[in-house]
């Protein structure tokens, strides 16, 4: 019988709180949370393990909830408390963190066409668009090096739809992605305002493709632009725009990168 939790005070309740708000937490425990039914369902099916799950008290059964051996009715100001949409439907669960290795991407990045890599990146929000649209392109993976944020944040979840369960999503230095990039024979296109640069339109996307972004606010990092790496740019018309937002920025090129499959 699951146990019916109302207090607010439950230091278990508590717990899921302190994952909810601090980074730290989660980096200590390794756990995260995952809200509503549809976005658990895609965590269990992708192969993410599952700790415990929280149901509104009275939420109707259903079959994947056997997933979890750990499982807690709440009560109305409890659920209100453990839920950080105000939309959130009957459920929130616990998952382990689900971390890539980069030992484990060999037959993946063997077969690739086309990865994502975004540097220094700082917004959850951008993020989590990045990684949905990543997932509708189709690209094999996403690498966020010298990440500045937590993607394990209920900003980057939310944001992220679920898309974060199903792309891989690589954390690590920029040195790091850029010497597996390379010894998986992929053509590194980076994008920089500043040097010398090719339209997208000019581009066929040949062999395996890794496109490169920078963070929102300085682009690139000098690491990435003394490498002999073919720039490329988003033409844009006119002069009161120069710039996009990062995540729109990787939409277009990776749905430009998509056109040119065959």
């Amino acid at each position: 019988m699951n146990d019916l939790i109302t207090s607010t005070s439950n230091p278990k309740v508590k717990e899921i709180v302190q994952l909810l708000t601090k980074a730290r937490a989660r980096k200590q425990s390794g756990l995260c949370v995952v809200e509503g039914a549809r976005e658990i369902q895609r965590a269990l099916a992708a192969g993410w393990t599952g700790v415990e799950l929280w149901s509104k008290e009275d939420a109707a059964q259903a079959h994947w909830m056997q997933s979890f051996e750990r499982q807690y009715m709440a009560g109305a100001k409890v659920f209100e408390k453990i839920a950080y949409r105000s939309s959130t439907e009957a459920h929130v669960a616990l998952f382990k963190q689900r971390h890539w290795k980069f030992d484990e991407l060999g037959a993946l990045l063997s077969e690739a066409r086309g990865v994502l890599v975004v540097e220094g990146i700082e917004k959850p929000g951008n993020a989590g668009a990045i990684l949905r649209t990543a997932q509708a392109a189709g690209v094999a993976a996403v690498f966020f090096a010298d990440a500045a944020l937590d993607l394990y944040g209920p900003n980057v979840m939310r944001n992220a739809t679920g898309a974060i369960f199903e792309v891989p999503t690589v954390l690590g230095t920029s040195a790091e992605v850029q010497y597996l990039l390379e010894q998986q024979g992929f053509q590194i296109y980076i994008t920089h305002m500043h040097t010398d640069s090719v339209s997208m339109f000019e581009l066929d996307w040949p062999g395996k493709s890794a496109i490169v972004l920078g963070e929102e606010s300085g682009g690139l990092s000098s690491h990435w632009l003394h490498q002999g790496y073919k720039n490329t740019i988003i033409p844009m018309e006119g002069e009161a725009v120069d710039s996009l937002n990062v995540s729109v920025a990787a939409a277009v090129l990776m749905y430009h990168w998509k056109s040119k499959l065959v």
